[in-house]
């Protein structure tokens, strides 16, 4: 069985509603950063969203009235409902339909292809172009012809690694939530999973991951029939297998900026 690769996931968010402590019916907005082998689905009776299951962090501010907060908060999964997903709805929305995603563990490679260039050529004289694009006769002068010459080529295309793509994008504009995410990654291992926090989107706020009402009795769809686990046990598995999959690769994907 291949080794699960921990993906960067880097996804926009704005969910209106939202509950930050003692901060209620807000307007929050930022972005997640969360390492997720897969985007997950989970199902409890009626109820089926999507999720993101790993060490992430969130970074965006909270809006009410005139009062605006800032919001730093470390989760180990991303929760939401996959059908509110409208841009010109005010609903709660997290943007994975262009979410950037880097593979830190992929390789380098290179490919050939074929492609076509065209020159624009102007010449001289009396010149037979099959498409010439223009014809200039001055008076007293040799007329000139402009025309494109037309190539096949076979060119070589170098593709970055996985790790170069996280280090340019993460250690640029991203920079910002990257650094205190690995800042703060050296805790993870010293803390037990169910002290965490998971940015729960349906049910409009970030709470704990022992909190019943959000996590109990899911089951993890791609996991159904090969794993018994359920609710909490499960997210929790897959959070702890994600954690030991980055350790063991900790080089490529845990890097100081």
């Amino acid at each position: 069985m291949n080794e699960k690769t921990p993906l960067y996931w880097l996804i926009g968010i704005e969910t209106y509603d939202f509950s930050i402590g003692a901060f209620r019916g807000a307007d929050l907005s930022g972005t997640a950063l969360i390492l997720s082998t897969q985007l997950w689905s989970i199902i409890r009776e009626t109820e089926v969203y999507s999720i993101l299951i790993g060490p992430g962090i969130f970074k965006g501010s909270a809006k009410k009235g005139g009062i605006n907060v800032a919001v730093e908060e470390f989760i180990s999964a991303l929760m939401f409902d996959p059908t509110k997903l409208r841009y010109d709805e005010p609903l709660p929305q997290v943007d994975i339909v262009t979410p950037e995603v880097i593979d830190p563990l992929g390789l380098r490679k290179q490919e050939e292809i074929v492609t076509l260039i065209r020159n624009l050529v102007i010449e001289r004289g009396n010149v037979l172009a099959g498409d010439a694009l223009a014809k200039i006769k001055m008076e007293a002068g040799i007329p000139q012809t402009a025309h494109y010459e037309e190539i096949f080529k076979r060119i070589n295309v170098s593709h970055i690694s996985g790790e170069q793509r996280a280090r340019f994008i993460l250690g640029g504009t991203s920079g910002h939530i990257y650094r205190p995410f690995v800042e703060n990654y050296p805790k993870l291992r010293l803390q037990p999973t169910e002290r965490s926090k998971v940015f729960a989107a349906p049910f409009h706020r970030i709470t704990g991951f022992s909190d019943i009402e959000v996590m109990t009795d899911w089951m993890i769809v791609e996991k159904a029939g090969m794993d018994s686990k359920m609710g909490m046990e499960a997210i929790a598995a897959e959070y702890e297998d994600t954690l030991e999959a980055i350790e063991r690769n900790k080089e490529k994907i845990i890097f100081e900026l």
